[in-house]
């Protein structure tokens, strides 16, 4: 009787998220999709970054998320690695995941596994994994705040604009005057040659007349 309450309550456990109507976040980089809440599980599938997942619900610290893959795969990823939005940016739900909401649930297993891990090569092993010792919780990360809606941009103050320089003062255009025609030059007759005046007659200078005994000579009429 008392094995038959424990399986109905797995069965409720584990059913119980799967009537809400799963979270969608995302992968922040690479993950592993793991068959339980740990990293020593076995290995489902890697997940690349930006997969969209929806979350079914996390363990209480959030450390560590119970989710379904794109192709229905199911699995456990680490909480640090999923990143919500929330306040118009992507937080991590490690962080985040009691502001979000997000369900708590328990991972039995037995009705896990006997789920979802059939047909997998060490579904036969989780006795193993069942009786494995608890391992201790890491210390708890420093709350990392959104990031904030960027600030609308201020007002753009446009520098001064240089003085214009004054326009040039453009004239109106000064009218044409018309030339008066241009006179051929006037040629004139050229002059007859003037008359040929004779030379004048030099005649010869007259030689003083000395006079007997001295005296001053007298001129000689011409």
């Amino acid at each position: 009787m008392v094995k038959i309450r424990v399986i109905l309550w797995g069965l409720a456990a584990l059913l119980a998220p799967l009537g809400a109507v799963a979270q969608q976040a995302q992968t922040s980089k690479w993950v592993n999709l793991r068959a339980g809440p740990a990293r020593d599980y076995p290995l489902v599938t890697q997940l690349a970054p930006a997969t969209p997942v929806g979350v079914q619900g996390c363990v209480s610290d959030f450390s560590w998320c119970d989710v379904v893959s794109p192709n229905g795969l199911r699995g456990w990823v680490y909480g640090g690695n999923l990143v919500y939005p929330y306040q118009n940016g992507n937080v991590p739900i490690i962080n985040y995941g009691a502001t979000i909401g997000l369900p708590i649930v328990s991972f039995v297993i037995g009705t896990y596994w006997g789920q979802f891990y059939r047909d997998r090569p060490w579904y036969h092993n989780r006795p193993q994994w069942a009786h494995r010792p608890p391992r201790p919780r890491p210390p708890p990360r420093p709350e990392i705040l959104p990031p904030r809606p960027p600030r609308p941009p201020g007002p753009v103050i446009q520098p001064p604009r240089p003085p214009r320089p004054p326009s040039p003062v453009i004239q109106p255009p000064r009218p044409v005057q018309p030339r008066p025609p241009v006179q051929p030059p006037q040629i004139q007759p050229p002059r007859p040659p003037a008359a040929v005046r004779p030379a004048p007659t030099v005649r010869p200078a007259t030689q003083p007349v000395q006079r007997p005994g001295g005296g001053q000579p007298q001129p000689q009429p011409r």
